[in-house]
Parts: structure tokens; C-alpha cells; sequence
């Protein structure tokens, strides 16, 4: 039996990330092709391919900052299965990688939930990063 946590998790994917006011005029992308979010006071990108997420970090006017001393997880809602995958710096630094077993489908939803340095708190922001073919 589902816990009241994993029910809440879950309606929160599922709430259509587009009624965010910050998506008035829709939601943008960035500059790798992932759909970009406020995240706390900085910009985040979540690019998702087949079970691949990468996630981009952007100060306040779009620089690109580095992930070294990030921190973060995902929670992943993918073919009706939950999933909780912990991202790892890339070597050079320039991004954030996890790796699940998910397609990355239009209906996928993920919560990101980053630490951007030690020390700091704990920020997140959903993304539905795959547009559906028009």
C-alpha cells in the first residue's frame, strides 16, 4: 500500500508542469536543448534522454556555473513507476548525470532537488522535460 509521502510525490509529478506561473508563455529552453527552470535563485536544464538526465546550473542572468560541490537528486515518475536517481558531477564539471531505467517519453516527470554548495539549503523545481511531437 502506498505511503501518504509516495502519494504526495507522485500528485506532484503529475500536476501539469505548464500551470506554473512561470511558464505564462510557456515553458523556455536552454541552451543543450533541455527545458530551463527557476531553481531557488538560480536557472537549472534538465536534458532527459533514454535513461539518461542531465542537469545544467545557471546563475541568475544565464551563466553557466559549475557542478563541482553540487549535490542533487531526482525523482523520477516514468511509465507509471517511481524512482529516485542521485546525480553525479561530470568530470569537467559542467553538469550534473544520473542513470535509470526510464524512456524519455513526453508523460515523464521529474522533481529535481539540488544542493547547490555545502551548506546551503536544499532547492527544487519540476520539470517535464520532453515536449510532445505536434
Amino acid at each position: 500500500m502506498p505511503t501518504r509521502r509516495t502519494l504526495i510525490i507522485v500528485t506532484l509529478l503529475a500536476l501539469p508542469t505548464l500551470a506554473h506561473p512561470a511558464f505564462a508563455h510557456g515553458p523556455s529552453r536552454g541552451p543543450n536543448g533541455g527545458q530551463m527552470q527557476d531553481i531557488g535563485s538560480y536557472h537549472g536544464e534538465l536534458l532527459a534522454q533514454d535513461g539518461r538526465l542531465t542537469f545544467f546550473l545557471f546563475d541568475a542572468n544565464d551563466r553557466p556555473l559549475s557542478a563541482n560541490g553540487a549535490t542533487a537528486t531526482a525523482i523520477v515518475l516514468a511509465g507509471g513507476r517511481q524512482q529516485t536517481l542521485t546525480f553525479a558531477p561530470r568530470p569537467d564539471g559542467t553538469a550534473l548525470v544520473a542513470s535509470g531505467e526510464f524512456r524519455a517519453e513526453p508523460s515523464l516527470r521529474v522533481v529535481v532537488q539540488l544542493v547547490p554548495a555545502a551548506g546551503q539549503p536544499r532547492i527544487q523545481a519540476r520539470y517535464a522535460p520532453v515536449e510532445a511531437v505536434r
